[in-house]
């Protein structure tokens, strides 16, 4: 099947682009289209997104602009740009051509909103101990929706600050929105543009996802629902449950294979229909469906799976998630956990952070769900020091228990007593433990 992939550039590198993208002969269709600032980037992904099956984006700092947004269609995305080798040959041409340059001078755009250096003499320096790449990549995973949209003002602004108190002599640019405006202030400035091979190479990556995310589309997923409370478990309920979920099915035109059990309901889906229902893994249809119908809560878990086997495993693992916590959750064929679905403390558990749960659990001789009941709590405080009665009353449970817990968490060598302090009442001084999860 012939693939159809949109690259997504600044107006000013629409051209050149369209030029370097004639000449990769690949066997998949390019279309390229261009974007006036990154407010406006997310509008021109959505108006393509359901009839493409990737995105070329020029720039990290473009391609995050459109993933800190929600999308009706979720597509592979990879970003060009001038690798740091072109940075580099590029900086080194400019020297060859004038040999008086002084590299404290020019400056790199990109460069500006991060800690460091915006100088080619600063970039060359982090060059040669290879902190560039990583400094950028952890720069660009903290930005917010927030932040981006006045990047482009910032870098410019600098600039021009830069140029009218003789501090620079000349741009690499990287932002090339801002072209225009640097040339009207007759700043000098170069646009590097990756090499035709680089971009080539970029797009071999993204068809290599796009045929791996449409080979995952297709994976098994395992729907499994019961109610939430174990009073409400009942033959009668769990009928209701089964009704609802194929009137579900059928208003969303899903072709689903469902059957009741003793103590639960389950369907077979694919990752694809699970997509469209909990828009992209951040929602659950279903849930809010049978929510609306039935007079008791439920508990829903997906479980993704390389094979059928896989995907019942970890829909039940789910589930259980949902029980003690509420809503819906999905494990996905990684192990991942992900939820809760339709909640503002929706997060992604890596598949690392459960083993490792269970090593804990298993050496302070305490069950997974109680590590993670402590976790909450500390997480809720925003404090990883503790006492028993506050354990205690976090988790509803007895000042005994919540002791009985400490001292499993202490012989672990998970908690140690931090200090104790004294109150206004008369009585012992209260114990203060510090907590230590090393995720």
């Amino acid at each position: 099947m012939r693939r159809k992939i949109v690259a997504i550039t600044s107006q000013y590198l629409k051209e050149p682009i369209s030029q370097i993208v004639s000449e990769l002969k690949l066997n998949c269709d390019i279309q390229v289209v261009s974007y006036n600032k990154f407010d406006t980037i997310s509008e021109v992904y959505d108006s393509y997104a359901g009839d493409t099956d990737g995105f070329l984006i020029s720039g990290k700092i473009a391609k995050a602009a459109i993933e800190s947004t929600a999308h009706a269609y979720n597509r592979p995305i990879v970003s060009f740009e001038i690798d740091t080798a072109g940075l580099y040959r590029a900086l080194l041409n400019l020297l060859i051509s004038n040999r008086d340059l002084d590299m404290d001078r020019i400056i790199l755009d990109f460069l500006i909103p991060i800690d460091g250096g915006c100088t080619a003499t600063a970039f060359l320096k982090e060059l040669d101990i290879d902190t560039v790449p990583p400094h950028i990549n952890n720069w660009t995973k903290a930005l917010t929706r927030t932040s981006i949209s006045t990047i482009e003002n910032h870098v410019l602004s600098e600039l021009i600050r830069m140029w009218n108190n003789n501090e620079m002599d000349m741009v690499l640019c990287q932002y090339s929105n801002i072209l225009p405006e640097l040339r009207a202030h007759e700043i000098p400035t170069i646009y590097p543009l990756p090499s035709v091979s680089h971009i080539r190479d970029l797009a071999n990556e993204l068809l290599s996802t796009i045929e791996l995310e449409h080979m995952r589309s297709n994976l098994p997923v395992i729907i499994n629902v019961s109610p939430r409370s174990s009073t409400d478990n009942t033959p009668e309920n769990i009928q209701q449950i089964y009704v609802c979920m194929e009137d579900f099915f059928k208003k969303n035109l899903m072709n689903c294979i469902s059957q009741k059990v003793d103590n639960h309901c389950s369907a077979l889906t694919t990752v694809e229909m699970l997509q469209h229902i909990t828009h992209n893994n951040k929602v659950c249809e279903l849930n809010e469906f049978l929510t609306d119908k039935l007079h008791f809560e439920c508990a829903v878990g997906y479980g993704i799976g390389a094979n059928f086997d896989n995907a019942i495993r970890n829909s039940v693992n789910a589930r259980k998630e949902a029980v003690q916590f509420g809503k819906s959750f999905i494990q996905n064929e990684n192990g991942d956990m992900i939820g809760p679905l339709g909640s503002s403390d929706r997060r992604v558990i890596q598949n690392q952070y459960v083993q490792n749960l269970g090593k804990i659990a298993k050496q302070c001789n305490l069950s997974p769900v109680t590590i993670k009941k402590v976790l909450a709590s500390t997480h809720a405080a925003g404090s990883n020091k503790i006492t028993t009665h506050e354990l205690a009353e976090r988790m509803g449970s007895t000042v005994r228990n919540a002791n009985r817990i400490i001292q499993n968490l202490e012989n672990g060598g998970v908690a140690k007593l931090a200090y104790t302090q004294t109150t206004n009442a008369k009585g012992r001084p209260v114990k203060v433990y510090e907590l230590y999860f090393n995720f």
